[in-house]
């Protein structure tokens, strides 16, 4: 289940992003990717070359940076962006 979620107060100065279950794949642009449950993901930061391939994440211990591509193929994460707009992301 991908949801949106509105976020436009919150304690990090982020607003909003989108919570990923499970086996998901999306173009993104956030700042912040966060594991609830422990992850197994691919996060592409647009300022580092190359790819960490699959890694996975523990839960609480998030990822920050320009964030552009998510590929989660367990778990939950929340995306959060580095704007106050609600984003609008394609998951497939």
């Amino acid at each position: 289940m991908q949801s949106q979620i509105d976020i436009s107060i919150h304690p990090y100065g982020l607003g909003g992003g989108a919570i990923l279950s499970g086996s998901v794949s999306a173009s993104v642009d956030c700042f912040w990717y966060y594991p609830i449950t422990a992850t197994v993901a691919n996060v592409k930061v647009s300022n580092l070359s190359g790819s960490l391939g699959s890694v996975t994440y523990t839960a609480g211990v998030g990822v920050y940076g320009n964030i552009t591509q998510v590929t989660q193929s367990s778990g939950i994460a929340i995306v959060y962006s580095g704007s106050a707009n609600a984003p609008s992301y394609v998951f497939s």
